[in-house]
């Protein structure tokens, strides 16, 4: 590969990019419809809460069998797989009028996302030189937020509008457009459209994820991520939208504008935060006993 990478390695990413935009989009769409969904499926806050830990359980299960997967089937069948059911599991939301339905959909849209981001982060190392891959991979997850303005700003705006079926059905018909736009333009390796990978053992995972399981910076980011992301998380997946609206009484649009606010000020933090850890990186006692053990 040449160490100045082409036009078809920016137009690989640019579409991985839109298959995780996607997917954060379908992932916090129950959070923008949280009133709506109690309405329509006669459900209370706590029921309704359990479809967005469901989802993400089934996504945080998901984890290792989908690396195996990757490993073995590569990017682009597990960025077209997960960008069908997730919008599988959006059609299936805009119709259902049960409970039944709506958790089978959460579960459809946690195992479809759970195949995107670590698939189209396996791109950038494959189309891009060493040196570019920390920035492009922390671009492609800034940048990937962005789904979470259209959940607040459009999908919103469609749910108060044409109503829930439109606005659930737009999404659906979305993620099958980017699925497809993946299927035509991504490919696994510059030299290989689709690359097939050796079968794993198990005695050889349970080796590896010791390895991983025994180095310090991965408990740190394990715990860091459990700790650090709750508060946000709840804000942005269940109750921000809902408590802004039926809690603090601002109208809808007011609400989407707050969200939309929420998520570009962490898109800016990050950039700044790593240069300060980068720069400072022992004033921070966890960083020093990570690096240290």
């Amino acid at each position: 590969m040449s160490m100045r990478p082409g036009w078809r390695a920016w137009a690989v990413w640019a579409v991985g990019l839109a298959a995780y935009i996607m997917a954060v989009l379908h992932r916090t769409s129950l959070g923008v419809a949280g009133l709506d969904a109690q309405d329509r499926f006669h459900v209370g806050a706590g029921a309704l809460a359990s479809f967005a830990v469901l989802q993400l359980l089934v996504y945080a299960a998901l984890q290792v069998p989908v690396g195996l997967l990757l490993d073995r089937f590569g990017s682009l069948r597990l960025v077209v797989s997960g960008g069908l059911i997730m919008a599988a599991g959006q059609a299936l939301m805009a119709t259902t009028h049960g409970v039944e339905g709506a958790v089978i959909a959460r579960v459809l849209v946690g195992a479809g996302d759970a195949m995107t981001f670590i698939s189209v982060l396996r791109l950038v190392p494959r189309w891009f030189p060493a040196r570019r891959v920390p920035v492009l991979t922390q671009l492609t997850g800034l940048v990937g937020q962005a789904g979470q303005v259209l959940s607040a700003v459009p999908l919103a705006a469609m749910l108060a509008g044409p109503g829930w079926t439109t606005a659930f059905l737009g999404a659906a018909g979305a993620g099958v457009f980017v699925a497809l736009a993946a299927f035509a333009a991504l490919r696994d390796t510059p030299e290989r459209k689709i690359s097939t990978g050796p079968p794993i053992t198990v005695r050889q995972l349970g080796t590896d994820l010791a390895g991983a399981w025994r180095h310090p910076g991965t408990r740190l980011g394990l715990w860091s991520h459990f700790t650090t992301q709750f508060t946000g998380t709840v804000f942005a997946l269940m109750w921000g939208f809902p408590f802004l609206i039926a809690g603090e009484g601002l109208k809808r649009e007011t609400a989407s504008t707050l969200l939309t606010v929420f998520v570009l000020v962490g898109m800016a933090a990050g950039p700044i935060i790593g240069t300060l850890v980068q720069r400072y990186r022992c004033a921070a006692r966890t960083w020093c006993s990570a690096s240290s053990a």
